[in-house]
């Protein structure tokens, strides 16, 4: 082998000594134990109702159990935790529990969250395509192909309550789904009086109270469900004026007939015209006659673990201190909801909801916030996605993401919320760190060649909104607003940063003391005077309108969602996220203890020796030079 090949293979050598030190950092059996572990899924005590009410939690675990084939109904709210509309309906719904919960013999008052990863398979079969969603489930319920229980058409409570009486009325049962609590709905006939009330009746029944119930009205069958726990009594409903006569009613100020064994009638009059007001006349007059009810039915509360108030505290405080900090561990949670949640629960994608869904998963590869192995995941799913031409199930998209994600594992720095967390489980989050996410795309956008569309970031987020965002109300809020802002109009990318930052201060500006507002976070305009003082023009004023400096806004949202700015605080698990500059450098000064000043210097004295021993082989090579033989005693001349 000549001198310039053992030169050049010395060379190679030592360039390989130096990668394979360079990668050394992580030893491969540590490696290896880090990318088994799958990522835990968040544990964000999600739900808008707790042991203080007398909703009914359902799960998957229960569903099936709880609702499906029983004898008696279920009243059921499909409902997503993020979702403004639900959380302002959520005390309403807490009402028609509490109120009705005498009620639940006969019919429960239940809720499922559909924002829990579990309840993906539950609110996907059930084709739930807005929140909240209010069904009736009547006693033995079986799921069929377009029957998903009766809809309930509104959040009225009193408009509920007369419909779900209504309902189970008209179920019509006594006893062929063994309930024994059923009550008789039936109008009480003609050919009945007061001693015929009593033919077929269990002995228990030791009075009949014959309610009058106007048209249009549910008063006497809301009666005989508040009085479900006196097995002495039996309510019957009247509405002939000729019957109603017979039991001696006079529905202006004596409306109820409480009748007897023998025949004989006591006259009530209700305080006010209402089941609970009906219901207490009646049990007054059955406790004067020593009847009482059976033990009450308790509520059997789902308990929860109680919160770690003192990390919820310590984070809490590190986002006052740093209000207009961006956060990691937000993106990647908005990231991993729209994905396992959000997109997951849908029953069928196809047609404009698909092509938005690609539309989605295109931008998101394009400025992805994870780390390597999250970029890889998107990628792979972008591709799944796209193969589609005409329809994807949401249990197609949901197999192929898990996966993927067992594939990859881990995926997810952070399994909670930093900057979203709110004081109450209940509060931000989602909403929050979505709102964060397309705005870090569009600055990403803004600061990137790869695509001259203005409208690739909001297009996709218009079009996830549109098709995929679980809150119903705030979807359609969005809606008319981007068309009244004309979002279809703006003109260039960083005039895209720009309308997304109006847009959500017009929002901050509709919410601002909204029952979904947290204490903690009032809604204001952002930036706010001490975040960014230059970005105002005017001090803003409690009846002036702000005038902004746009130029300083730009400027300032591209410096805080800058990637090299974005926090890390709360990042339970750093090392999958890409090294930051200061990473890299500490790691660069730990390994061989140079500055980089030293690093250069001593590359270039290397380069240098190499040609100084290049250009000596050479030298001596041209001129011939041969050395002289000489004796050995073994062989010979050599």
């Amino acid at each position: 082998m000549s001198g310039a090949q053992l030169a050049v293979l010395a060379v190679n050598l030592l360039l390989m000594l130096l990668l394979r030190t360079a990668n050394a950092g992580i030893p491969l059996p540590a490696y290896q134990a880090v990318m088994k572990q799958q990522s835990p899924p968040e544990d964000t005590e999600l739900g808008l109702y707790d042991n203080s009410d007398k909703v009914v939690k359902l799960t998957v675990s229960n569903f099936n159990a709880t609702v499906v084939d029983q004898n008696r109904a279920s009243l059921v709210e499909f409902y997503n935790t993020y979702c403004g509309h639900c959380r302002r309906f959520a005390p309403t719904y807490k009402k028609i529990a509490e109120e009705l919960f005498p009620w639940s013999e006969v019919v429960i008052v239940a809720a499922i969250d559909c924002a829990a990863e579990e309840n993906n398979g539950v609110c996907r079969t059930y084709e739930v395509m807005g929140y909240p969603t209010i069904r009736y489930m009547g006693p033995g319920f079986q799921l069929n192909e377009g029957h998903f229980g009766q809809y309930l058409d509104t959040q009225d409570e009193d408009e509920i309550r007369f419909l779900l009486a209504g309902l189970v009325a008209a179920e019509n049962l006594t006893s062929s789904h063994n309930n024994s609590y059923w009550p008789n709905f039936h109008h009480v006939a003609e050919k009945e009086s007061p001693s015929s009330l009593f033919e077929g009746l269990s002995s228990l029944r030791q009075y009949v109270a014959v309610v009058h119930e106007p048209d249009n009205s549910t008063l006497a069958i809301e009666t005989a469900l508040f009085l479900l726990q006196w097995p002495g009594v039996q309510v019957r409903r009247v509405t002939d004026p000729a019957t109603a006569a017979k039991f001696k009613i006079d529905p202006a100020s004596h409306p109820v007939s409480l009748v007897d064994r023998k025949g004989e009638i006591k006259l009530l009059s209700p305080t006010t015209a209402s089941g609970e007001s009906y219901a207490e006349a009646i049990e007054k007059e059955l406790r004067k006659k020593n009847i009482t009810p059976s033990p009450a039915k308790e509520h059997l509360p789902h308990v929860k673990p109680a919160a770690k108030a003192a990390d919820k505290n310590a984070l809490i405080e590190e986002v006052h201190r740093n209000k207009h900090f961006v956060y990691q561990a937000d993106l990647e949670q908005a990231i991993r909801t729209v994905l396992h949640n959000e997109v997951s629960k849908v029953n069928e994608i196809s047609g404009d909801r698909l092509l938005a869904l690609q539309r989605f998963l295109v931008v998101l590869q394009r400025y992805n916030p994870l780390g390597a192995n999250g970029h890889q995941l998107v990628s792979r799913l972008k591709d799944f996605v796209v193969q589609f031409n005409t329809q994807l199930t949401g249990q197609q998209f949901e197999i192929e993401l898990q996966r993927l994600e067992a594939q990859l594992s881990p995926v997810y720095s952070s399994t909670h919320f930093v900057g979203c967390a709110g004081s109450s489980p209940r509060l931000r989050g989602f909403s929050c760190s979505l709102w964060n996410l397309f705005h870090f795309m569009t600055v990403q956008a803004a600061n990137n060649e790869e695509s001259q569309d203005p409208l690739e970031v909001l297009q996709a987020m218009h079009g996830y909104i549109k098709n995929f965002f679980g809150c119903t109300d705030c979807s359609e809020h969005f809606q008319a607003m981007a068309s009244r802002r004309k979002i279809w109009s703006v003109p260039n990318k960083e005039e895209a940063v720009l309308w997304l930052w109006a847009a959500h201060n017009e929002v901050n500006q509709r919410l601002a003391g909204d029952a979904t507002e947290d204490p903690e976070f009032p809604k204001i305009q952002f930036p706010s005077p001490n975040s960014c003082s230059e970005c105002y023009r005017t001090q803003p004023g409690k009846n002036l309108e702000v005038e902004w400096n746009k130029d300083a806004i730009l400027g300032f949202l591209k410096n805080i969602h800058n990637p090299l700015f974005i926090s890390r605080y709360g990042v339970q698990r750093e090392e999958l996220l890409h090294p930051t500059e200061d990473k890299m450098r500490q790691k660069r000064q730990i390994s061989n203890v140079f500055t980089d000043m030293d690093m250069r210097m001593g590359m270039l004295l290397y380069a240098f020796c190499i040609v100084m021993m290049v250009l000596a082989f050479k030298l001596f090579a041209f001129k011939g030079y041969r050395k002289k033989p000489y004796g050995h005693d073994l062989l010979g001349k050599v």
